[in-house]
């Protein structure tokens, strides 16, 4: 059993699979779970009537009659389970279908029994907190997992290359566009690697001049410069032992791309002032959005350094190409940012998460968080007749109707507000 793991709380799998069945139940009982299966629907509800059911491993498998719509009839058991979905094939429309319907979460086929373990462990702990704990549990929770939701290939395809680069020591240059989150991904990897217990130190190169960003890095002897009073260790002192991140590597000057390099060969520096040298031994993670090897090329930036930078690459995918994983990070950060709405529930119509869905995000993951807070606290109207789904504090979710229709002057200002773009 988990040492933090409550015992004895049942979780049903429904899988067509005897495989799956098989390995799932045998893993998770492992973890300190009691386990059943089924194959049916009718299985399913029979056990769901007898027994308290935690949680339910939900296979979407049309041939054998288990689809979305079976969502509904599980919820409704007398313990009224948290809903895990698995499926092979996971296009926006089913996502936004399930969470509409009320599942905790959703999971790509295959997938491994870590990430049902992760998923029943996050969905269960938040069941059992009171409600006034649930904000602490927000704030505590890894960040790291915001960029992490999703059900995407791409987002797969990010996860498996970011646990085998942590294995190692090799230096890793993450890129991608802005607001895609390649701050998290040097997180994920050092909380997967062998590290995980050393510091993790975040130095943004584009945010300081070179001579405060050059004190900053190596730090300075007292009576280096006007001011220093006292010796001061730099960023890549307090990493040592660690992973030390630097963020917008691209917009480094020449003079301390040198220093970098000393350190990346010889695992020393000077500090500013000093006479002797320091030895350090860390993971250095970059990253950029600009195209720094073209940049290498017209000498806008070292070649030697970014051959030593780019041991390894990662790219970021955009938003745009993980619209599947729209629907859960607007979940996530729906109950990220709750204390906006008090004790007021948080309605969002199935055709407005499409809508976001379909969007292109050019800001990715940071502009479609911003634009969830701006949705918190600014609110919208539902046009039409359509209904809207409803997602509580817990982050729970079912069907309303909207309390009324907007009149037509709230309609005219908002069209001469957006230019009469109707789509805004």
């Amino acid at each position: 059993m988990l040492p933090d793991q409550e015992p004895e709380k049942l979780i049903l799998i429904i899988d067509t699979d005897k495989g799956v069945q098989w390995s799932l139940e045998r893993g998770l009982t492992k973890s300190g779970y009691r386990v059943r299966t089924a194959s049916s629907v009718e299985q399913a509800v029979h056990v769901a009537q007898l027994e308290p059911v935690a949680a339910i491993v939900l296979e979407l498998a049309p041939e054998a009659g288990l689809t979305v719509a079976v969502l509904s009839s599980l919820l409704r058991a007398p313990s009224s389970p948290k809903i895990v979905c698995t499926s092979i094939d996971a296009p926006p429309a089913i996502v936004i279908d399930c969470m509409r319907r009320g599942a905790a979460d959703f999971l790509v086929r295959p997938f491994s029994l870590g990430q049902v373990r992760a998923a029943l462990k996050k969905i269960l702990t938040v069941q059992a907190l009171p409600p006034d704990d649930f904000h602490q549990f927000e704030e505590e929770e890894d960040h790291s997992a915001s960029l992490l939701i999703g059900v995407s290939p791409a987002l797969a395809e990010l996860r498996t290359t970011i646990k085998q680069i942590a294995r190692t020591d090799l230096n890793c240059l993450i890129l991608g566009q802005s607001g895609v989150g390649k701050d998290v991904v040097a997180r994920e990897i050092h909380r997967l690697s062998g590290r995980v217990d050393k510091p993790f130190i975040k130095v943004n190169c584009s945010a300081l001049p070179d001579q405060l960003l050059e004190s900053e890095l190596f730090g300075y002897e007292k009576g280096a410069f006007t001011g220093a009073q006292t010796t001061k260790p730099g960023r890549f002192s307090l990493a040592d032992g660690g992973i030390i991140f630097l963020d917008e590597i691209g917009e480094m000057q020449a003079n301390l791309q040198a220093k970098l390099l000393q350190v990346i060969e010889h695992k020393e520096f000077t500090r500013l002032g000093g006479r002797t040298t320091c030895k350090v031994d860390v993971h250095i993670i970059c990253a950029t959005n600009t195209d720094i090897e073209e940049k290498s090329r017209n000498g806008g930036f070292r070649q030697d350094l970014f051959f030593r930078l780019n041991e390894v690459c990662i790219w970021v995918p955009p938003l745009s190409e993980r619209r599947q994983d729209v629907p859960l990070l607007v979940r996530h950060f729906v109950q990220k940012y709750n204390h906006f709405l008090g004790d007021q529930p948080f309605e969002m119509s199935g055709e407005e998460l499409q809508e976001l869905a379909e969007r292109d995000w050019p800001g990715n993951v940071r502009e479609l968080e911003s634009a969830v807070k701006r949705r918190l606290v600014l609110g919208r109207q539902v046009l039409g007749g359509t209904a809207s789904v409803t997602m509580a504090p817990d982050g729970t979710a079912a069907v309303k109707k909207p309390r009324r229709e907007p009149t037509v002057k709230e309609i005219s200002e908002a069209l001469t507000e957006h230019q009469w773009n109707r789509r805004k």
